[in-house]
């Protein structure tokens, strides 16, 4: 029960500059090997750094590890290639449906239908061929 009562960050706030100016001076003293002893808050090292500014931060994400970010990333990018894939492979097949009618009915000047189909009989000539492709 400790592990999801503990901070993840803290932020803190100074009434004036010579607060802040003290932080910024302990996060260098710390690094010195004679005061690493006070490195640690809780067993965790402390890091300080400025703060964002409150409204740039997504404050529901903040408990998330990079373990989790990671998975969450992973499982995005796989949706995102099989939604791509699938897209990819509809555009494909409809491209090569396309293709086989255009094929199928390649463009012809119209006087040559009206050489093959004119006269008494044309309509009769046409209707049967017509029936031939069905």
């Amino acid at each position: 029960m400790n592990k999801f009562q503990r901070p993840c960050s803290v932020f803190a706030t100074f009434e004036c500059e010579e607060g802040r100016a003290r932080a910024l001076v302990y996060n260098q003293v710390i690094k010195d090997p004679e005061f690493k002893i006070y490195d640690k808050l809780l067993g965790e090292e402390i890091e300080l750094q400025e703060a964002s500014e409150p409204t740039d931060i997504i404050w529901e994400n903040r408990s998330f590890t990079p373990r989790e970010r990671t998975i969450k990333r992973f499982v995005v990018y796989t949706i995102i290639f099989f939604m791509l894939t699938v897209s990819g492979s509809i555009i494909y097949s409809l491209t090569k449906t396309t293709n086989k009618l255009k094929a199928k009915y390649p463009p012809a000047p119209c006087n040559m239908f009206e050489d093959i189909y004119s006269g008494e009989d044309g309509l009769a000539t046409w209707e049967h061929e017509a029936a031939k492709e069905f």
